[in-house]
Order: C-alpha cells, then structure tokens, then sequence
C-alpha cells in the first residue's frame, strides 16, 4: 500500500478502517483526474484555507430529459451564484466533477489537462462531458466511492503541496436507485459514517423524473449515512409539464450554487433561501 497516498486519504476520517477501501480505489487512479489549476500565492496568503467541491451526477438514460437544462444550468447560471454566494468567502476554491451510469466519467476537462477549477476557470459542460443517451445503468453506489476517492486524493495532495487544510464537498445528483454492484450501500454508509464531518462533507440532491427511489430521504440518510440538513428531494408533481420540470430543475440548480458557493450553508438552509428569492425560482 502507498503510504502517501493512505497518509493523505486518512487525513479525512475519523475512523482509520473507514478509508481503507477508498485508499485502494485512490492508488488506482489515473494522474490525470487528480490534477488542477496550481493555486496562485495570493490564494493561499488569503488565509481562507482551501475548499474543493466536487460534483458525483448521474448520467444514466431517465436524466436525458434534463441534460440539456442540467449544461445549461453549470454554463450559465452556476458560477455567478457560487460567486453571489461566496461574497464573505475569503477561502481559495476548486471545482470537479465527474458524471456516471455503468461508467465513471471525469468532466470538465480543462486545456492544460486538468481537471478541477477555481470558479471563474471552469470549462464548459459539453455534451461530450454529459449526455445520458450514452448510458446505461446506475452504479450509484460505486460512484460516490470512486468520486470522493478522487476528490480526497486531489484534496490530500493539495494540502501535501501548500501546507493548508483542504476542506471538501462532495455533492451528489441522482434521479433513481442504484442498480449495479455494489448492490449493498455498506461500504458508501461505513465511509461517510467514519468520515472527519468537520472536513468532509456529503451533500444528497434528488431530482425525480420516471424512474426512481420510493423514499429517497430515508434512502440517503438511513442507508448512505448522510446527514438530513444536507438531502434535498426534489419531487415532480402529478401531470408535471416539460416548463414545470425546467422550473424545478432551475430552483435545484440554484440551491446546488448557493451552497457549493457558502461552506457554512446547508442544503436545506440554502433551499429555503432560494425559496425566498423570486427571481431565481
């Protein structure tokens, strides 16, 4: 076992065993979707510390009717929310994703090759990113492994690198039930469970389409572990119109900007404050 990179994943837990699967999954990665933009000396002498937030979203067939308002939503209204929404943030931030269906796909490749983001740097969610026709399946379960495996691994190589504590979300979008190995969430539950809560934090936004889980509230608390002020159900109602649906999909939008923008903001917090606001509902 990589003692660098175990050192730097288990930075992240509370309970040592709790990371001993992800830092399997870490070793295994390829460079390339742990690189990103060096952090200028401005940014660390801010003395905000670092945050990376990084976005887990399904691409599995029942999203298609979405992916279009769902590229529409990071190219155009995200990083001005993020930016409305850190005004007293003073902290350096980066910004990945990856999208997945039976495949876990790294997003928003940048021309240097990198893959995670100040704000104003992020590229453009291109279909090539992000295009559900092309999948099939949702290995949700495997997912959220793979993208917080990915996203600590960055994160502890980032604090390797400046020194300073590295803070991570990892915010996870999904309209349905897992359907591939791992059938059972236990490993997903053990890990966020055992997870450092005051540096990892695991954020459950459900958008309901055709396809989908009955109780997706209990499913992310109860079965993943994930705290309740951080899952946000998104339901469609009864003969819900394609306008309806774009509406709903903005309004989860905006709740996803406003606390990938705020550390200190929780998802129910910050859904209730978009609710306030008109405009962008």
């Amino acid at each position: 076992m990589d003692s660098g990179v175990s050192g730097e994943i288990a930075a992240f837990f509370q309970d040592p065993d709790a990371s001993n699967a992800l830092v399997l999954t870490a070793q295994q990665i390829a460079a390339p979707v742990v690189q990103g933009a060096v952090l200028t000396e401005n940014e660390v002498m801010m003395g905000g510390g670092i945050r990376v937030v990084f976005f887990i979203i399904d691409a599995s067939p029942s999203m298609a009717d979405v992916a279009g308002h769902l590229r529409d939503g990071f190219n155009h209204d995200f990083v001005p929310a993020v930016k409305d929404a850190r005004e007293e943030d003073i902290s350096a931030l980066r910004i990945g994703g990856m999208a997945f269906s039976s495949d876990m796909d790294q997003i928003w490749r940048g021309v240097d090759g990198s893959y995670f983001h100040p704000v104003d740097q992020l590229p453009e969610l291109t279909t090539e990113d992000y295009d559900p026709r092309r999948g099939w399946g949702t290995a949700l379960h495997e997912a959220i492994l793979m993208g917080s495996a990915r996203a600590l691994r960055y994160a502890g190589e980032l604090q390797q690198e400046t020194g300073v504590d590295v803070d991570v979300d990892i915010v996870i979008l999904s309209d349905g039930a897992n359907n591939a190995q791992p059938l059972s969430p236990r490993d997903v539950r053990r890990m966020i469970v055992g997870r450092d809560p005051s540096r990892v934090r695991y954020l459950f936004f459900y958008f309901e389409t055709e396809l989908g889980l009955a109780n997706p509230k209990e499913y992310a608390t109860r079965d993943l572990g994930i705290d309740g002020e951080q899952v946000v159900v998104f339901l469609r109602q009864p003969g819900e119109t394609a306008e309806e649906q774009a509406r709903r999909f903005r309004f989860m939008m905006a709740v996803m900007s406003r606390v990938s923008g705020a550390r200190n903001t929780s998802a129910v917090i910050a859904t209730a404050a978009v609710l306030d606001d008109d405009e962008i509902v």
